[in-house]
C-alpha cells in the first residue's frame, strides 16, 4: 500500500509542466559559435610606480621617511610594527645630518607609540628612542626632547600597567643617553609622577597610602623596586647635573702667560659666557628660588613616608624570623634603592639655596623615623640565599631574583651577601643626621659595625670603600660624636688604619689603588686637625708620622702624595717635621714627581720646594733648636 507522502510527492511532480526536447530543431546559423572576445582594462598601481632618486633616503622595504611615518598612524598592527622597524634601520644606516629635518616628527612618533597597547609595538618605539638618542647630539635634540617628557608623563599616569612599567624602561634609556638634559626637564613633570606609580592620595589631606600593583606576571614589591631604582638614577642625573653646574660657575680662575717684549693684555671676560647657551624651559621656575626650595620640602614629605612604609613590609618582623637582621634579595634591593634615595636627596639640599636650614630640618623631622626603622631592630643585615638565577627552560616568566638580578647584577649575590654596602650606607645617614639631631639609637652601635669593617677591608668592594671612608670623614668633622664617653671610638680606628696603611704599602708603594690612596689622604687630613690631639693619643699614628717623609724619597713620587704630604707640613707636627728636616739634602735634587699634565709636575715641584721650609726649620736657622 502506498504511503501518503509518496502519494502526495507524485502527485506533485506530475503537476510540473515538462520540457520536451526535439532532437530535429537546431540552433539558427552564427549562434552556435562561442564568442572569445573579452574586453581588457589596466589596473595601475601608484605606488609602483614612483621613481626613486639616486640620493632619496630608502629603508631595506624601499620606504622612504615619509611612506614609513604614515605607516605609524595605521590602525594595524603588522604595519606600524613595519614602519618602526624601517625607522630603526634608517637611523643606524644613515648619518643624522641627512635626517635632520624629520628629527622632531621621528621623536613625536616614537614618544607616541610607548603608548601602544601593543607591547611589541611599545619595545620597538623604546629601542628607536634609543637608537636616535644614540645617534643625534644633544643640542640638536634639546629644542625637542620637551616632547619626550610630555608623552613620559602621559605613559607614567596611563591606566594601563604595562603601559606604566613602559613609561620606565624610557626613562631609563632617556637618563642613560642625556642625562642633562633629563635632569633639567623631569624635575617639575616626572619627578611627582613616581608619587603616582606606587601610591595614592588620601581624600581631602596631603598624605598619601602604597597602593597595590595588580599584575599577574610582576608582584607589587617588584613592581616598587623597579619605580624605586627609576627614581633613584633620576635623582642622581639631578645631582650631577647641580653640581657640574656649580663646578662650573666656580672655576674663574686662569693662568695668563706674557712676555716682556710684548705689550700685556690680560682677558677680563668670562669665556663660558660667549658659548652658545642651551634651550632652558624652567627659566621662570629658577627665578622662584624661595619656591624651589618649598617644592623640595614638599615632594620629601610626600616621598619618605612612602620609602619607609614599603620597606616595613618587606622586612622580616621578629615573629616571623628570630634573627630579624637576615633579609631576602629583594628586601636588601629595596633597602639599598631608599637608602641612595635618601643621601641623593641630601646631596640635593647640600646643594639648595639654604643647605643648612634644610639639612637641620630634615634630620629633626626624619632622623628619628630612620633610626627606629632601619637601625634599632635588625642592624647590621645581611641577605639569605636566594639560590641565584632560574634556568631559561624552566621558567615561563621571571621570578622576583631574576629581576632584582636584572636591575643589579649578579654581583648582589656574588659578593654582598653581608649587605656590607647597606649597612655602611646607614652608617653614613646616622653620622649624617646625628650632625643636626640627637639620634635615638647609640653610636656604639655604629662604632662596633666600621671597625668590624675595617678588619674585613679586604673583602669589602671600592665603591663600598669611598663610602666608610665618607663616613670616617664626617665623624671626625661632628666633635658631638668623639669628645663624650659613650662616644665613637676614634683613636682605635686611626689605629686600624695605620695598620692597614702599612699593610698596602708593602705591596703599592707608590700608591696607585685607589684603596691605598683614600687610606693615605683620610690620615693626612686627620693630621692637619690638630684640635683632636690624635698623634698625642694614639702611638702608632705619631709613629706613621715620623715616617711619613720617607715616602718622598722613592725615585719617582705620585704629584697628590706630594699634594697631601704638603697640606701635613703647613700644621708643623714635631714628628713631621724633624723627620722631614733630616732627609732634606736628598729629596731637592733627586725626587721625579710623576704627574698627568706639565702644570701638575710644575705645581708638584713647588710644593716640594716650599715643604722643605717648615717651622722646625725656621726655628734652626734662627737659633731657637739645637
Amino acid at each position: 500500500m502506498v504511503k501518503s507522502g509518496k502519494r502526495k510527492f507524485v502527485k506533485k511532480e506530475k503537476a510540473k509542466v515538462h520540457l520536451k526536447v526535439s532532437h530535429k530543431t537546431l540552433l539558427p546559423k552564427g549562434q552556435n559559435v562561442t564568442d572569445t572576445n573579452f574586453k581588457v582594462r589596466k589596473i595601475v598601481l601608484h605606488g609602483q610606480l614612483k621613481e626613486r632618486g639616486d640620493h632619496e633616503i630608502l629603508s631595506k622595504g624601499n620606504l622612504n621617511i615619509k611612506e614609513l611615518l604614515s605607516r605609524l598612524n595605521h590602525h594595524n598592527m603588522w604595519q606600524r610594527q613595519s614602519g618602526l622597524e624601517g625607522l630603526i634601520d634608517l637611523v643606524a644606516s644613515y648619518p643624522p645630518q641627512t635626517m635632520a629635518v624629520h628629527l622632531s616628527s621621528f621623536l613625536e612618533a616614537a614618544s607616541r607609540l610607548t603608548l601602544d597597547s601593543e607591547a611589541d609595538i611599545r619595545q620597538l618605539a623604546v629601542k628607536l628612542l634609543s637608537s636616535i638618542l644614540t645617534a643625534v647630539e644633544e643640542k640638536q635634540i634639546a629644542p625637542s626632547f620637551e616632547i619626550v617628557i610630555r608623552y613620559l608623563a602621559c605613559a607614567m599616569s596611563h591606566i594601563n600597567s604595562a603601559v606604566r612599567e613602559t613609561s620606565l624602561n624610557v626613562l631609563d634609556v632617556l637618563i642613560t643617553k642625556h642625562p642633562k638634559l633629563t635632569a633639567v626637564h623631569c624635575q617639575t613633570v616626572v619627578l611627582p609622577g613616581f608619587l603616582d606609580l606606587i601610591s595614592s592620595k588620601l581624600s581631602d589631606t596631603t598624605s598619601r597610602k602604597l597602593t597595590v600593583q595588580i599584575n599577574e606576571h610582576t608582584t607589587t614589591s617588584v613592581w616598587r623596586l623597579k619605580v624605586l631604582n627609576s627614581l633613584r638614577s633620576l635623582l642622581s642625573a639631578i645631582v650631577k647635573n647641580t653640581s657640574l653646574g656649580s663646578e662650573n660657575s666656580s672655576a674663574l680662575n686662569r693662568t695668563v702667560n706674557w712676555k716682556d717684549s710684548c705689550r700685556l693684555h690680560v682677558p677680563l671676560y668670562n669665556s663660558v659666557s660667549l658659548k652658545t647657551g642651551p634651550l632652558d624651559f624652567n627659566i621662570f621656575q629658577k627665578a622662584e628660588k624661595n619656591s624651589s626650595t618649598t617644592e623640595i620640602q614638599n615632594y620629601t614629605v610626600s616621598l619618605m613616608p612612602l620609602l619607609i612604609d614599603t620597606f616595613i613590609e618587606v622586612a622580616p618582623s621578629k615573629r616571623e624570623n628570630k634573627n630579624s637582621s637576615e633579609i631576602s634579595l629583594q628586601s636588601a634591593s629595596i633597602l639599598k634603592c631608599i637608602l641612595d634615595i635618601i643621601l641623593l636627596l641630601w646631596k640635593i639640599f647640600q646643594n639648595s639655596d639654604n643647605p643648612s636650614e634644610m639639612m637641620a630640618w630634615f634630620s629633626i623631622n626624619y632622623g628619628p623615623m630612620i633610626c627606629q626603622t632601619f637601625i634599632s631592630n635588625s642592624f647590621p643585615y645581611m641577605t639569605l640565599n636566594s639560590g641565584g638565577r632560574t634556568p631559561d627552560k624552566v621558567k615561563k616568566h621571571k621570578t622576583d631574583t631574576d629581576v632584582v638580578l636584572d636591575l643589579f647584577g649578579d654581583s648582589m649575590i656574588q659578593s654582598d651577601t653581608k649587605c656590607s654596602k647597606q649597612n655602611i650606607d646607614l652608617c653614613l645617614v646616622y653620622f649624617l643626621l646625628s650632625k643636626y639631631k640627637v639620634l635615638p639609637v647609640p653610636v656604639k652601635i655604629i662604632s662596633l659595625y666600621i671597625n668590624n669593617s675595617l678588619n674585613s677591608y679586604k673583602s669589602i668592594d671600592h665603591q663600598t670603600f669611598v663610602v666608610l671612608m665618607h663616613c670616617l670623614e664626617t665623624v671626625s668633622d661632628n666633635n658631638d660624636l668623639i669628645k663624650p664617653k659613650d662616644s665613637f671610638d676614634l683613636n682605635s680606628v686611626i689605629e686600624k688604619l695605620v695598620i692597614i696603611h702599612n699593610e698596602m704599602v708593602i705591596n703599592d708603594g707608590r700608591h696607585r689603588h685607589e684603596k691605598t690612596k683614600l687610606v693615605f689622604n683620610y690620615l693626612c687630613s686627620i693630621a692637619s686637625k690638630t684640635h683632636l690631639k690624635i698623634a698625642e693619643e694614639v702611638e702608632e699614628f705619631s709613629s706613621w708620622l715620623t715616617l711619613l717623609p720617607e715616602f718622598l724619597c722613592q725615585r719617582k713620587v705620585p704629584y697628590h702624595l706630594v699634594k697631601a704630604l704638603s697640606n701635613v707640613a703647613r700644621y708643623n707636627l714635631p714628628e713631621f717635621s724633624k723627620s722631614l728636616y733630616m732627609l732634606k739634602p736628598a729629596l731637592l735634587d733627586n725626587v721625579d714627581i710623576v704627574a698627568d699634565n706639565k702644570a701638575d709636575k710644575i705645581n708638584g715641584q713647588t710644593l716640594l720646594k716650599d715643604m722643605m721650609y717648615t717651622q722646625y726649620d725656621w726655628e734652626k736657622e734662627i737659633g731657637l733648636v739645637n
